[in-house]
């Protein structure tokens, strides 16, 4: 029998191994070359024990923060494989500082697997944020479904690195129960665990879209525009529910919800949007306009028929748009210079001035002929200030 395999069965009889003096020298020379031996020989000291037990959990423990990757990685390998007796060694690792060491301590624990998650759990509560850190890490990695209240209770912790990494393993849990604490953390005064926050929240977008358009009515202005980009950053898969929105009677909700419109430009919102230029409240008006703006070419025949239809508030904010929009607003402007309305005439020529297409010239120069003076004073100067605007030449 081999050194080896009688050291393995003696070790998991629980007792002393029974080895001749030579045979202990040889066991004391794999433990030196584990710690003292050259890269070779550390890396064929590890593969000699792979199956030996806790005996060799301590050199293997310190191996994983050796200079040389492939010692670093075989001593991961090898602790996985001794499997429970190595967890509580492999959680005290993940206060090291090194990254490449942490790498290691967190890709032994995934080998053990379930064994590891009870300690997990309870390294969340460690003294050092450097292992709770850690541990949210890997029960993330893992999609432990038990883990997410632990790591929900996490988001309020008083590191910031422990929180981000509490935020980001939820993202693999995927509990509806973690959405409103997500939420909140979108107020958090880190920067990098708002935005890890706020990514959670958007691959949860099957159940964060709800209390996301709630939380734009928060009496927090900056958590109200963290919300909102996270319903943003969600995309068209937020447009349904951004439009039925538009409807809400608060119109912290209306105006946020035109907003992120506006950022995400899907023309289904453009009839929600015309609608609300005439809200009663100014600051839903002022966004619908941005977010109609926004969209851009699709909104223009709609803000059209507004701009011809509508009452003078209507009409003032499609104007606005329209302005905002540009040149390509020119072309159908044009047809309006010919409108029975005096009152269309002379505000489409004030229009096509600001705007300052240098191709409305001629149709412009045609207006100082109409038969209002007032359309005529429009059309003379929206000339003057397009003739400012265009370059020499």
């Amino acid at each position: 029998m081999s050194i080896f395999k009688s050291l393995k069965e003696a070790l998991a009889a629980g007792n002393e191994p029974p080895l001749g003096i030579a045979e202990r020298e040889h066991l004391e020379n794999v433990k030196k070359a584990l710690t003292y031996g050259d890269v070779e020989a550390r890396w064929n000291a590890i593969r000699a024990v792979g199956e030996l037990g806790e005996s060799f959990i301590e050199p293997l423990v310190q191996a994983l923060a050796d200079e040389y990757w492939i010692v670093r990685r075989g001593a991961a390998d090898t602790l996985g494989k001794i499997g429970s007796p190595a967890i509580n060694a492999l959680i005290g690792m993940l206060e090291n500082e090194d990254e490449d060491v942490r790498r290691e301590v967190k890709r032994a624990l995934m080998i053990i697997g379930e064994q590891s998650v009870d300690p997990l759990l309870a390294g969340l509560s460690y003294n050092q944020p450097q292992v709770r850190k850690g541990a949210a890490e890997i029960l993330g990695e893992m999609e432990v479904e038990r883990a997410s209240g632990p790591l929900i209770a996490t988001l309020a912790d008083s590191e910031p690195g422990v929180r981000q990494e509490a935020a980001a393993a939820l993202s693999r849990i995927r509990d509806p129960a973690a959405v409103e604490p997500l939420i909140g953390l979108l107020g958090d005064e880190f920067g990098y665990v708002r935005m890890t926050a706020a990514g959670t929240l958007c691959t949860l977008s099957d159940v964060s879209l709800e209390p996301l358009i709630r939380a734009l009515a928060h009496p927090r202005p900056e958590l109200r525009q963290r919300a909102g980009l996270a319903l943003a950053s969600i995309g068209t898969q937020a447009v349904e529910k951004l439009n039925e929105a538009l409807g809400h009677e608060d119109p912290l909700i209306r105006s946020g919800s035109s907003g992120v419109l506006g950022r995400i430009r899907d023309s289904t919102s453009i009839p929600g949007l015309i609608a609300l230029l005439g809200d009663r409240e100014r600051g839903v008006r002022r966004e619908a306009v941005k977010a109609l703006a926004s969209i851009g070419i699709p909104a223009i025949q709609p803000l059209m028929q507004a701009f011809h239809d509508g009452d003078p508030v209507v009409r003032n904010c499609a104007m606005e748009a329209l302005w905002m929009i540009g040149s390509p607003a020119t072309r159908p402007l044009l047809e309006l210079l010919g409108d029975q309305n005096v009152e269309i005439r002379k505000r489409t020529a004030l229009l096509l001035g600001e705007i300052g297409d240098p191709s409305a010239i001629e149709s412009l120069s045609r207006a100082l002929s109409d038969e209002n003076p007032a359309v005529r004073r429009e059309a003379f100067e929206a000339l003057e200030m397009i003739k400012k605007k265009k370059p020499e030449g």
